[in-house]
């Protein structure tokens, strides 16, 4: 921008600046914040949280679907049902554009708590901008953890 517009230059690299601390401040007090999920088996609906799973200390012990981009299947549900039987997980995660049936059959089979995340901006009402994204995403996964 600053190029482009080389009358503002000055306000651009303030603005970039606060963004910078308000963005280390909240990644201080989201790490803070997510400190209990660390370890937390989970569930996916598709391999699409690998970089929250790294970010947060996250175990990804099953998905929903069979094979990535197909559809859950009823046979591989109730296998996926007999492995959590034997070894649990604490959550069941899948984004709010995907369809929540696999993972509330799931979820009442198994008794595991399932979690809808936003995914993206505009994901959920409460992820209205990045900010939001990542407090929403907290938030839910907190009040649903066991």
């Amino acid at each position: 921008m600053e190029a482009l517009d080389d009358a503002h230059a000055d306000r651009y690299r303030q603005r970039l600046q606060a963004f910078q601390d308000r963005w280390q401040q909240a990644i201080h007090r989201w790490e803070e914040r997510a400190r209990p999920l660390k370890g937390l088996k989970i569930v996916v609906h598709h391999r699409q949280w690998p970089y929250l799973e790294a970010w947060l200390g996250l175990k990804q012990v099953g998905e929903l679907e069979p094979k990535p981009g197909l559809p859950p299947t009823p046979g591989h549900l109730a296998d996926l049902k007999a492995r959590l039987a034997k070894e649990p997980a604490d959550l069941i995660i899948h984004a709010a554009y995907l369809d929540p049936a696999p993972a509330h059959w799931l979820s009442k089979q198994t008794g595991i708590p399932e979690v809808t995340l936003p995914f993206t901006v505009g994901g959920t009402p409460g992820a209205r901008d990045l900010f939001g994204l990542f407090d929403d995403t907290l938030d839910r996964l907190l009040k649903a953890k066991p």
